[in-house]
């Protein structure tokens, strides 16, 4: 074979590449686009939603105002970076705040506006016989973790002097914080994001990879980064709350696929732990739904990120925690 005829060769077997890898794309596009592929809507989120934060120890944070259509359900980010409505930084006189912390279940992944947990929340507490008048701060970013959630809260939460603090706390809150790698194929290719999702599939049921069951638990290893960072971020939650005596409360979502038995009671019992070493109240919200079939309370059949039925369950229990645990607020 001579030159001419291996570059022709090459250029044919490039061409062909490129060809296939087109059509793929498009197949990707037109079949995994209808809102209900994790992969592919999550990605999109993280890509349109999402910037690098100024704030230390944060990662990632929301672009302000932005908004779209995730999973199916309308996201709209206010100017402060929440998916909430619009609140002023000064709370209204007369007005009981409360602010929440946490991750993609806080944020309300995949449920609706009124199917968020922090929404029927303040819905239940405004239609109190008294009259009194509360506001929930969602403040969830979907993939951040307690160490980040903490380094939002001292540097920026508290200037909107809330009168109450909720943490809540996912198992997967003990992952490292995430650091952003750039990668021309996962930004530009949804093909790029579906096939890393099957890869990872691949790698967990043939080659050894940990399951999600066995990365949870591996989570929580004493000399494991993430859950070191996450136990000092909670004490110094708790330290700047005692010292500006904000009462703090800490809300323990159970992970959703399997709930009877639930295969997680030793990764709950040592945040627990944790917690109550602090003097903070803790909350486990697994009694909220552990006689519930697990799927009937996914977002879709195969995201177990909690819908609107599982958020009006775990707001009633916080909100029967909250009349018992602070009586002088409700």
């Amino acid at each position: 074979m001579n030159v001419k005829n291996f570059l022709i060769g090459l250029f044919l077997f490039v061409c062909s590449l490129l060809v296939v890898g087109l059509l793929f794309e498009g197949y990707v596009r037109v079949t995994q686009t209808d809102g209900t592929s994790f992969d592919i809507e999550m990605w999109r989120y993280a890509k349109d939603m999402k910037q690098v934060s100024d704030i230390p120890g944060m990662g990632h944070e929301h672009v302000p105002g932005r908004s779209g259509t995730y999973m199916g359900v309308p996201v709209t980010i206010n100017s402060h970076g929440w998916r909430d409505k619009e609140y002023s930084l000064e709370k209204p006189e007369g007005v009981t705040r409360i602010m929440m912390l946490g991750d993609s279940v806080t944020f309300g992944w995949g449920a609706p506006p009124e199917g968020i947990t922090s929404h029927i929340l303040e819905d239940l507490l405004n239609h109190q016989p008294d009259g009194r008048t509360y506001e929930v701060l969602n403040t969830g970013i979907g993939n951040s973790n307690t160490a980040m959630q903490t380094a939002y809260f001292l540097h920026s939460g508290y200037r909107f002097n809330p009168d109450l603090v909720i943490l809540n706390y996912f198992i997967n809150d003990a992952e490292p914080t995430p650091v952003r790698k750039e990668n021309l194929l996962i930004e530009h290719f949804y093909s790029a994001v579906f096939f890393a999702g099957r890869w990872d599939i691949l790698m967990r049921t043939f080659l050894g990879k940990s399951d999600w069951s066995r990365y949870y638990h591996d989570l929580y290893n004493a000399n494991q980064p993430g859950w070191q960072a996450t136990q000092e971020a909670i004490s110094q939650l708790s330290a700047f709350c005692h010292k500006n005596k904000i009462p703090l409360l800490v809300v323990h979502y159970p992970e959703l696929h399997q709930l009877s038995p639930y295969p997680f009671h030793e990764e709950s019992q040592l945040v627990a732990k944790v917690v109550e070493s602090q003097a903070i109240p803790f909350l486990d919200l697994l009694p909220a739904v552990i006689h519930e079939e697990p799927r009937t309370l996914w977002v879709t059949p195969t995201d177990a990120h909690p819908n609107g039925k599982a958020g009006a369950l775990f707001a009633q229990q916080i909100f029967q925690e909250l009349q018992k645990s602070f009586p002088q607020f409700f």
